[in-house]
């Protein structure tokens, strides 16, 4: 399964879920949207996915997605080259079919400064460490194939 940019909304909403279910945060229900929406604005530069290769690799080649589709292109030598070259921009840190450009740590990290000063989380009941340590559990288990 390819990750896209709708997998990682998909990961910060399972993030607030289970943070939620756990009694680490809480919020009113009405702005969940917007502390999803809030959480990609923050850490969706931080995480690359698989459609972000395909594109880099597609404008690396000088070449248009929609001229390609259809075609067995993706298998083609030059293809995997240039896939290859954009691949290694991205850095080492993958996981579950996201390329992390900081460590995991410090997303979960990000976020949790995001908890603590954003107006519209009511409270956080859980250390910065904890809550640290339980987001980059999150991500760790986060699996996009079982999204389908």
């Amino acid at each position: 399964m390819d990750t896209r940019r709708e997998t990682i909304h998909l990961l910060c909403k399972s993030i607030i879920n289970r943070l939620e279910n756990k009694k680490s945060i809480t919020f009113p229900p009405r702005l969940r949207q917007v502390v999803e929406d809030e959480m990609f604005g923050l850490i969706g530069s931080l995480i690359l996915t698989d459609q972000d290769l395909k594109e880099r690799t597609l404008i690396r080649m000088g070449t248009r997605a929609d001229v390609l589709e259809g075609t067995d292109f993706a298998e083609s030598d030059q293809y995997k080259a240039a896939k290859s070259v954009v691949r290694a921009t991205f850095g080492d840190d993958y996981l579950n079919g996201f390329y992390f450009q900081r460590p995991l740590k410090t997303v979960a990290s990000s976020l949790v400064e995001y908890f603590m000063r954003s107006s519209h989380i009511e409270d956080v009941y859980e250390t910065d460490e904890d809550l640290e340590r339980q987001i980059v559990e999150i991500v760790r288990k986060f699996n996009p194939a079982e999204l389908h």
